[in-house]
């Protein structure tokens, strides 16, 4: 049993299991989960012999961080060993409201006047205080976007929901902070909806200690699972990688639409239940002549009508290695794409990513240094 995977239920009943008052499963959930400790020394509110029991039996086993990749923004990307020897990554991206993530559901036009006048509400939280942790779910991705390096990698296996949160909890406390002003994305390595049992068990637990309107799940379209999300009684934020509005442009950039075609994507988007002042949130990656048109924006605004959505255009973060075809397009055009969403009536943001100095921003996470198709991981004695 791994208590960062556990659920509050799940040591409850385990403590009940072993002869303890139902109250210490609680106690300890609250331990490893709200006070985010790393293990069990400082907690006075149990007895020193269940202390020692819980280190022997139920040790908080959190990753290793073993590389930081430090942005000129603040951002830090982390790279992390999981137990079994496996690399993933994970990035802490600090707080602001024109840039970070952490406001990706706010109004653009709202965040901008705040930003320019530099009020806020009696009581809010200043944007400074806010961050974002974008967390991996697999230690590759199977779904070959063909503009993103984790996809260009391969696949790899899914994460469980104590190595999810792990990584979190590690973040965290690296950084010295606390759920205070936190924001979680599921935008790093890895399909989500692709390991819907990991992903669903640490939304789960993740939702004791922070509200589901500070949790996105980002999904290039799994449908069957995107159902599954969709029936849970507490739904993070939705969002969906898109990147084209018509077939075969979508699948040329993303093959997994041949798996799951467009029409049936929208049609998931279309029935994803929104609670009042939500939206699904519309991602698409401008890459110079593929899908960058006026005619592209034209086509994705009649494809979104009747959604309640938000499109977020996120100009190519550029690989030359990795993806050496694909190019950035220029201001001029991404302003262009822009203008004609806005004219169409479309609340849209531009996501200026955070930390590409330190190949932490969107699409460019790795894991592994070299393509395992093609050659090993790790260069003999570079293991970190």
């Amino acid at each position: 049993m791994d208590p960062l995977g556990s659920t509050l239920l799940d040591l409850e009943t385990w403590a009940v299991a072993h002869g303890l008052p139902r109250y210490r499963g609680r106690q300890i959930f609250d331990r490893i989960h709200r006070l985010l400790s790393p293990d069990y020394a400082d907690a006075r509110e149990l007895p020193a012999a269940l202390r020692d029991r819980l280190a022997a039996e139920l040790p908080p086993r959190r990753p290793e961080i073993v590389r930081r990749d430090r942005a000129a923004d603040g951002s830090v990307k982390f790279g992390l060993r999981l137990a079994d020897g496996a690399l993933i990554e994970a990035v802490y991206m600090p707080g602001d409201a024109r840039t970070s993530l952490a406001n990706e559901f706010t109004d653009a036009r709202a965040a901008g006047r705040e930003a320019e006048g530099g009020r806020r509400e009696a009581g809010s939280t200043p944007a400074a205080e806010k961050f974002t942790v974008c967390l991996s779910s697999q230690t590759g991705c199977a779904v070959d976007c063909a503009f993103c390096v984790t996809g260009r990698l391969g696949g790899g296996r899914n994460l469980t929901a104590g190595e999810i949160l792990g990584q979190l909890y590690a973040v965290l406390a690296d950084a010295g902070r606390s759920h205070e002003g936190l924001r979680v994305v599921f935008m790093g390595m890895g399909e989500p909806l692709l390991n819907p049992d990991g992903v669903v068990l640490a939304l789960e637990i993740l939702f004791e200690t922070l509200p589901p309107r500070r949790v996105t799940v980002s999904t290039s379209g799994i449908t069957p699972a995107l159902a599954r999300l969709a029936a849970l009684p507490r739904r993070p934020n939705l969002a969906v990688s898109l990147n084209a509005a018509d077939e075969a442009t979508r699948t040329r950039l993303m093959p997994i639409t041949r798996t799951y075609p467009l029409p049936g994507l929208i049609a998931a988007m279309r029935a994803w239940p929104l609670e009042p002042r939500r939206r699904i949130l519309v991602e698409y990656v401008l890459i110079a002549g593929v899908n960058d048109s006026p005619d592209d924006a034209s086509r994705l605004a009649r494809l979104l009508r009747g959604i309640e959505a938000k499109v977020n255009v996120i100009p190519l973060n550029e690989d030359p290695t990795y993806l050496p075809e694909w190019k950035r397009p220029s201001e001029a055009v991404i302003d262009r794409f822009v203008k004609t969403l806005v004219d169409a009536r479309w609340p849209v943001t531009v996501r200026r990513s955070r930390g590409p100095d330190a190949s932490a921003a969107c699409g460019q996470l790795k894991g592994r240094l070299q393509d395992p198709r093609r050659a090993r991981m790790w260069p003999r004695g570079t293991r970190p």
